[in-house]
């Protein structure tokens, strides 16, 4: 990425844009193995998923911060707390973290349509941003 704020600048503007971004090359090369190790024993013990919308060939669990130290790295990075920050600084002074989640998909997941998290709490739809997965 470009300097710094430009990065900031440029990932917050596509996820206001399209709903998504990807931020390449946040963490050193090898991170994320090194997260997919932590998580592969949690992943064996979980069970599948219950309901058409979490899908039945998909595990999920939270407590990532409990469980890797490379999802804290995520979690707490500059780049991310930035973004975080530029999306919900109109609508409050102080960000919380909500959730971790890991999600694994096995072979014959259906996909899931495309929503937003905050929809489940009533308010104008795109009026106020309050959530950033």
């Amino acid at each position: 990425l470009p300097g710094r704020t430009h990065g900031l600048g440029m990932i917050t503007e596509r996820l206001l844009a399209d709903g998504y971004c990807v931020i390449p090359n946040l963490l050193p090369f090898g991170a994320i193995a090194e997260l997919d190790g932590d998580l592969s024993e949690d992943f064996e013990r979980t069970p599948f998923c219950k309901g058409g919308f979490y899908g039945s060939r998909t595990k999920r669990f939270g407590r990532l911060l409990a469980r890797s130290p490379v999802a804290t790295a995520l979690v707490q990075h500059e780049l991310v707390l930035g973004v975080v920050r530029a999306v919900l600084s109109p609508w409050c002074d102080t960000i919380q973290l909500n959730l971790t989640q890991a999600l694994a998909l096995h072979p014959g997941a259906p996909p899931q349509l495309p929503h937003r998290d905050q929809d489940m709490w009533r308010g104008g739809v795109g009026e106020v941003e309050y959530l950033v997965n």
